[in-house]
């Protein structure tokens, strides 16, 4: 198999993207994939929390095999309950405006 993939965007670039438009910074980021696209995302957040940049970074891949991410889930089942939990009991999140694309962010 042969995959081509852009070099100069990938999905850490445009994390890190959305990352440095945040005022303030979030204490917490939460980055879950399924595959390995993702495994440069998982590596630039837990970056972000040996850095001290962050206080609390969780990475999370679905399935079990070699990763970048700290944990690992069996299915996509696990993750949409672990947003949910998330969601109802995060005091911190808050609702992101719209121009800050799709994330989840948490602050305090």
């Amino acid at each position: 198999m042969v995959v081509a993939e852009p070099t100069a965007f990938t999905k850490a670039t445009a994390c890190a993207h959305l990352y440095e438009t945040l005022t303030p910074a979030p204490a917490f980021i939460f980055v879950a994939g399924n595959d390995r696209t993702d495994e440069d995302v998982f590596k630039w957040a837990n970056g972000l929390e040996k850095d001290e940049k962050v206080k609390s970074v969780v990475t999370v891949n679905v399935g079990v095999r070699r990763t970048e991410a700290r944990r690992y889930v069996p299915g996509t089942q696990a993750i949409l309950g672990i947003l949910r939990i998330l969601a109802t009991r995060g005091g911190g999140l808050r609702p992101m405006g719209n121009n800050q694309g799709n994330i989840l962010a948490g602050r305090h």
